[in-house]
C-alpha cells in the first residue's frame, strides 16, 4: 500500500522525513511500516526511510516487496539506533526528522500531530516534541512476579494474556519524554502510569527517541545522534545538549504510539544492561557535573555490589550472574572511554547557552 502523502503541494512547504530504523524487525517492523502507510498529512511532504541494519530475518526485502514506496538505506553493518538514524537523516532532506521505533505502531494522525508544534507560532525555539507512547496490550497488577515490568514506585504491572476477557487490565504509559534523575539515570516520564492518571506538563527536559519529531535546524546547531553510545541515551544526550544551547522540548499528548517495550533487545538481556550502565556514565561525564558524575559511578558501584551478595547467597542465581557480568562489562568500557566524553564535554562548555548547573531545574528522584 503507497505512503499517503497527503495533498499536493509546493516546494517551500513542511517536509517531514519519518526515520525507522530496522534490525531483525520481522512481522513488528511491518506493522509499523502498515501504520505509516495509513497516516493522512495534508499540508505536510511526508517520506518514509528504512534504515536497515545488515537484517537476516529477510524483514528488509519484505518492506521493499509490501510497500514499494518506502525508501530502503541498507546498511553492511550493525550500526546501532544512533548510527541508524543519523544515516536516515543524512540521506534525507526533510525539514523535520520524525522517529518511531520499528516495534511500535503510529496511532491515526500522529504524523501530523507530532509535527504541528514544531510550525505554531511562538515555538521558533522549539527544537522537539515527544509523542505519547504507550505500551502495546493491556495489563493487570503483579505484586509477587519477578519478570513484572516495576514503576517508579515499586507497583508491578503484567500483560493480560491474549485469551483473556476482551476489555481486562489497563492501559499503561511507556512515556511522554525522558527525564534524568540527581544520579545521571535517564528514564521515561510517567513509566508505567495509567492513562486515566496521566497529568504530563507541556514542557519536559527531554525527547523519547522511540516517537518523537526533531527540527533539522536544531540538530544542525548541536549535531547529530552519538553513535559510539549505539542504543541507549542517545537520545537524552542529545536532548541535553538541545536543552544547554537555548532549545526547548515539548510533549504532544495528541501522538501516539503503541509500544513493544525493548522487543529488539530484552529489558534483562546482558546488551541491554551493559549500555544502559556505559551510556549513563558516559552521557553524564559529558553533560552533567562532577557531582552528578560521581553520584552516577557510586550507584553503579552498589547496584554492582547487590549483585555480588546475591551471587554469593546463591552460586545458582542465573540474574544475578548476568547482572554482575554486564555491570562490570558497562563500568569497564565507562572508565575507559570516559577521558574522551570529558574532554569532549569541556569543548561544549565554552560554546553552550546554559551552564551545567542548569540541569537542576530539570533533575527527579532516583
Amino acid at each position: 500500500m503507497p505512503i499517503d502523502r497527503g495533498e499536493a503541494m509546493p516546494h517551500d512547504e513542511l517536509r517531514a522525513t519519518v526515520i525507522v530504523v530496522n534490525f531483525n524487525g520481522g512481522a513488528f517492523v511491518l506493522e509499523c511500516i502498515e501504520s505509516l502507510s495509513q497516516q493522512k498529512t495534508p499540508g505536510i511532504c511526508v517520506e518514509v526511510v528504512v534504515v536497515d541494519n545488515a537484517s537476516t530475518d529477510g524483514s528488509d526485502r519484505q518492506i521493499a516487496q509490501f510497500y514499494p514506496d518506502v525508501r530502503i538505506i541498507r546498511s553492511p553493518k550493525n550500526i546501532g539506533f544512533a548510527g541508524g538514524v543519523n544515516l536516515g537523516i543524512a540521506n534525507s532532506t526533510g525539514d523535520v526528522i520524525v522517529l518511531i521505533n520499528n516495534d511500535a505502531v503510529a496511532a491515526p494522525g500522529f504524523v501530523s500531530a507530532i509535527v504541528a508544534p514544531l510550525v505554531e507560532d511562538g515555538n521558533e525555539r522549539v527544537a522537539a516534541v515527544t509523542a505519547r507512547i504507550l505500551l502495546s496490550g493491556r495489563f493487570i497488577p503483579a505484586p509477587g512476579s519477578p519478570t513484572a515490568y516495576v514503576s517508579a514506585s515499586g507497583a508491578r504491572w503484567e500483560r493480560v494474556a491474549r485469551n483473556a476477557t476482551p476489555g481486562s487490565g489497563v492501559a499503561l504509559i511507556n512515556s511522554t519524554g525522558n527525564q534524568v534523575s540527581r544520579s545521571g539515570n535517564g528514564r521515561d516520564r510517567s513509566w508505567l502510569d495509567t492513562t486515566d492518571d496521566e497529568a504530563s506538563p507541556q514542557e519536559v527536559f527531554g525527547f523519547s527517541g522511540g516517537g518523537a519529531a526533531i527540527r533539522r535546524a536544531a540538530l544542525e546547531s548541536v549535531g547529530l545522534f552519538d553513535e559510539r553510545l549505539f542504543m541507549y541515551y542517545e537520545d537524552t544526550d542529545l536532548a541535553w545538549r538541545l536543552r544547554r544551547a537555548g532549545w526547548k522540548v515539548l510533549y504532544a499528548e495528541g501522538a501516539t504510539v503503541w509500544h513493544r517495550h525493548a522487543a529488539s533487545s530484552g529489558i534483562r538481556s546482558p546488551f541491554f544492561l551493559r549500555h544502559n550502565v556505559r551510556n549513563r556514565i558516559l552521557v553524564t561525564a559529558r553533560n552533567g557535573t562532577l557531582r552528578m558524575l560521581l553520584s552516577a559511578v557510586v550507584r553503579t558501584g552498589g547496584s554492582l555490589a547487590k549483585s555480588l551478595r546475591r551471587l554469593a547467597r546463591d552460586r545458582r542465581d542465573k540474574d544475578a550472574r548476568v547482572q554482575v557480568r554486564a555491570t562490570t562489562l558497562g563500568l569497564l568500557q565507562a572508565l575507559a572511554m570516559m577521558p574522551g566524553y570529558v574532554a569532549d564535554g569541556r569543548l561544549r562548555d565554552a560554546g553552550s547557552r546554559l551552564p551545567r548547573s542548569f540541569i537542576k531545574h530539570w533533575t527527579v528522584d532516583d
